[in-house]
């Protein structure tokens, strides 16, 4: 069975796709973008919410496939920043994906997690398949 995860693990490539990476802590934030480089994806990181809302404020209209979003920031928590890009008035801030991404491992914290707009909850640590699987339910 680990070899099976492994092979399909193998196949998943992220190509022209350019994702947001939202976490305060730099190792963490590092070791995601890593991850999903070496998948083939282009991606952007920010320190916090507020970084990231002005981030997505000044891209072009549907520059981001997917947005990973820690949960625990200073400035701007996960919560406020996906439910202010969201209301943002452009057609791809309700369409983007976005994923929280967090040690809140709780269905309360999941659920909490949608009710401010995002797609999906996704416990940390994070594997890198795990990773791969959720991202790829997005974006593939």
């Amino acid at each position: 069975p680990a070899r099976a995860v492994r092979e399909r693990e193998d196949k998943i490539v992220f190509t022209r796709k350019k994702i947001l990476v939202v976490e305060d802590n730099e190792i963490n934030r590092e070791i995601v973008v890593g991850l999903l480089e070496m998948k083939g994806a282009s991606v952007d990181a920010a320190e916090d919410g507020q970084r990231a809302l002005e981030m997505f404020c000044a891209s072009a209209p549907d520059t981001y496939d997917l947005i990973l979003m820690d949960i625990q920031m200073p400035r701007l928590n996960g919560y406020e920043a996906a439910a202010a890009i969201r209301a943002r008035d452009r057609a791809d801030a309700r369409r983007v994906p976005i994923l929280a991404l967090t040690a809140d491992a709780f269905p309360e914290d999941a659920l909490l997690a949608r009710r401010y707009g995002m797609n999906e909850h996704i416990s940390k640590p994070v594997a890198a398949e795990q990773l791969y699987q959720a991202v790829g339910r997005w974006l593939l």
